[in-house]
């Protein structure tokens, strides 16, 4: 035994019924009491929030036998055969099958024909962005200047694909994605005139899902009516969605960081057959209530929760800091684009938590952010300092800059120093007075030699926005030991190491890692095994002995000699 499908049973007869499309119906409405109704209408919108059935009230509007009405009686001849679908007057075609140039041709030979019954002959083209383009072209001259009784209502999800030249001659309404509470109650209506046992929280639920349309959520109710009374457990179970106390879990472990709890409930869900692209969605929706709730005094009614659920939510946002949930909100973003390219859903979903709570595993820009605010947060530094961030190296951190200095030479050198000298630490950055840094053992707890290599490439970024010639230098450098806040950098060659060790280079190498890290760290030069010393310049009658200098007196001279000559 077959019955009618809900989303049939309850489409919307007259303007009154469209449900969230308030903007849309009440200017039809008024233009039809004014008398001053157009030739050609653009309805575009969401899939299932009321165009095909707003085009069909618009017809018995302008053909009812009371009218032209703003309220069609449905009843007459008319009205009721546009229910029925049996009205010779109103033509509906689909566009995606029959788009084509013939088809247009056909169309507006038909159009010239008067109406056989109705005032006014009304074509509705659904899914009219599947018209190609030399159908457009072959439509244009007739939706410009139609005969007096033709109506047109073009219904599209993507009105974007709609030659211009078509949209300028139409009057366009866009509909709305229909509100969860508007959906909600028009769907216990419905239970109630149907007889459904309903619970609320499943209503909330379906509501939810729907995104907007109408149409998709009776076509839910309608499913799960089918197995008696419609239960919150039977709605999630059905759609694939996570309980609420599965996401504020979840959510709790993403803000303490824990890898393996946010783990295994994904592995949870997936064991239940849970949907993940709609876990993903769940939690965007449950991470921007969060930061709603953090933002707005009074979040009612921005939200879609129940008193108990917002006060959950509003003790959950006060333990996660702005920062963090920002991070979060993207990356799930991110994850929800990439599931759209046809990522592995499950992996996709992973690689997000494992990013979230583990930042040393990734190497962008925003996970730097978050080691430095986790750094920070240790350091009981404060928020003056969490401005300097990767993306933006010139606002200063809360601590000064601090600045280095060559170590002195021995005031006694010996007169011919020997080839296989014993070479020192080149740079040894001074502490500025007044300057608080941080302590070396709490950079060493905080920062080991492996962190420091993995994000290498991060502090090479952020002297390579200073300067290209200091960030080619470095990039020659390698970090080889930290312990006690000092960092070894092993140069290949005694220039490098010099160069790196002067104190306006140590300044900018200490800012990038102070950037990165969120820590003081002092850097050695080093060539070699052995640390490297400022060498002691020698002069001999007055000339430098330095190879670098000799080489340069050398090149001026060849230039001097050349010009004489």
């Amino acid at each position: 035994m077959s019955s009618t499908a809900l989303y049939r049973r309850w489409r919307p007869r007259t303007f009154t019924d469209v449900v969230g499309q308030d903007h849309v119906t009440e200017t039809l409405r008024a233009s039809i009491r004014e008398g001053r109704v157009g030739h050609a209408f653009l309805f575009s919108g969401p899939r299932g929030t009321g165009k095909t059935s707003t085009a069909r009230i618009l017809a018995k509007a302008l053909n009812c036998a009371k009218g032209p009405t703003p309220d069609p009686c449905d009843e007459c001849e008319e009205c009721r055969a546009i229910n029925a679908g049996l009205s010779l007057d109103v033509i509906e075609i689909d566009a995606a099958s029959h788009g084509g140039v013939d088809d247009v041709r056909v169309l507006r030979e038909n159009a010239v024909l008067a109406p056989a019954n109705a005032r006014k002959k009304v074509y509705i083209v659904d899914e009219a962005h599947m018209v190609s383009t030399a159908g457009w072209n072959a439509f244009l001259k007739t939706v410009e200047e139609p005969p007096e009784h033709i109506v047109f209502v073009f219904a599209t999800t993507e009105p974007n694909r709609v030659l211009p030249t078509i949209v300028s001659r139409c009057q366009r309404f866009e509909f709305r994605r229909v509100s969860t509470a508007a959906i909600s109650d028009h769907l216990g209506k419905i239970c109630a005139d149907e007889g459904i046992s309903a619970e609320d929280a499943a209503l909330g639920l379906i509501a939810r899902h729907a995104d907007g349309g109408v149409r998709d959520a009776l076509s839910i109710l309608d499913q799960l009516a089918a197995t008696g009374t419609v239960t919150a457990d039977g709605a999630r179970k059905l759609l694939g969605g996570a309980p609420v106390d599965v996401m504020f879990f979840f959510t709790d472990a993403l803000a303490a960081r824990d890898a393996a709890g946010a783990l295994r409930a994904i592995a949870g869900l997936v064991s239940d057959g849970a949907d993940l692209r709609l876990f993903v969605r769940q939690v965007i929706e449950h991470l921007r209530s969060l930061f709603i709730v953090q933002r707005v005094d009074d979040p009612s009614d921005l939200l879609d929760a129940t008193d108990e659920t917002q006060a959950r939510l509003t003790a959950q946002a006060g333990q996660i800091p702005g920062g963090q949930l920002v991070h979060l909100l993207r990356l799930f973003a991110a994850a929800q684009a990439e599931m759209r390219q046809q990522a592995p859903p499950r992996l996709t979903v992973e690689m997000a938590t494992v990013r979230a709570t583990v930042p040393e595993a990734d190497a962008t820009a925003e996970a730097a952010l978050a080691r430095i605010e986790r750094l920070e947060r240790l350091l009981d530094v404060g928020t003056t300092s969490s401005a300097a961030t990767p993306a933006a190296p010139a606002a200063a951190p809360a601590e000064p800059p601090v600045p280095a200095r060559r170590r002195a030479p021995d005031p006694e050198p010996p007169a011919k120093p020997s080839k296989s000298r014993a070479k020192q630490p080149a740079a040894e950055p001074a502490e500025p007075s007044g300057a608080e840094p941080v302590p070396r053992h709490a950079a060493s707890e905080l920062v080991d030699l492996e962190m420091v290599r993995r994000d290498w490439p991060l502090v090479l970024e952020e002297v390579r926005k200073v300067g290209k010639s200091l960030h080619a230098l470095l990039s020659e450098g390698r970090p080889r030991s930290l312990e006690d806040g000092r960092l070894q950098l092993e140069c290949r060659y005694d220039f490098h190491a010099r160069q790196l060790a002067e104190a306006k280079n140590a300044n900018v190498i200490g800012e990038a890692i102070r950037s990165v890290f969120g820590v003081t760290l002092v850097v050695v030069t080093t060539v070699g095994d052995a640390p490297l010393e400022p060498e002691p310049r020698e002069e001999i009658d007055g000339a430098p002995t330095d190879p670098l200098d000799v080489l340069s007196a050398q090149l001026g001279a060849e230039v001097i000699s050349e010009t004489e000559g």
